[in-house]
């Protein structure tokens, strides 16, 4: 009877071992998402605060000007502007541009994101770098106009 005894554990104990692995969980489903490192200038958090302006910009006849926002480097905005009942949009030029301070007598940095002819415009920018970021205007026509800026983002208007 010991021997006995003895095979039959050795069958239940041979059957546990072969339940046991049957009794494994199964593999985790393939996942539908590979992470991927994320880029530099991708990201970055704001330390100043998220704003939305809509600004009224009148022009006279052949008149100009340029209307400035401060913004530091990496900040960004997304804007559009349109001039409202302006009869002939061709005849308003604007420029789209940014510079750096001047200090004493040295050259400050210059760079046009944009040059064109047209009553309209849309756009975003990340400030390449700090400084002053806007628009110069230039009304061609022999009527006043009015140039309606919606600008959101992070920078501060100069104009307040």
């Amino acid at each position: 009877m010991r021997a006995a005894t003895i095979v039959a554990l050795a069958a239940l104990s041979s059957g546990s071992v072969a339940l046991a692995q049957q009794a494994a969980p199964p593999a985790p489903p393939p996942t539908d998402w590979i992470e991927v490192a994320l880029p530099a200038g991708v990201f970055r958090e704001h330390g100043g605060d998220y704003r939305s302006d809509v600004i009224d910009i009148p022009i006279r006849a052949g008149g100009e000007l340029e209307y400035k926002l401060d913004m530091r480097e990496g900040d960004s905005i997304v804007y559009r502007w349109n001039a409202v009942e302006m009869s002939e949009p061709r005849l308003l030029y604007s420029e789209f541009h940014g510079h750096t301070e001047r200090v004493g007598g040295a050259p400050g940095t210059l760079m046009f994101y944009r040059k064109a002819n047209g009553g309209e415009e849309r756009g975003a920018l990340v400030a390449p770098f700090t400084g002053i970021h806007g628009w110069y205007l230039k009304n061609e026509s022999t009527a006043p106009i009015v140039v309606r800026l919606h600008v959101a983002g992070f920078y501060k208007r100069l104009d307040e």
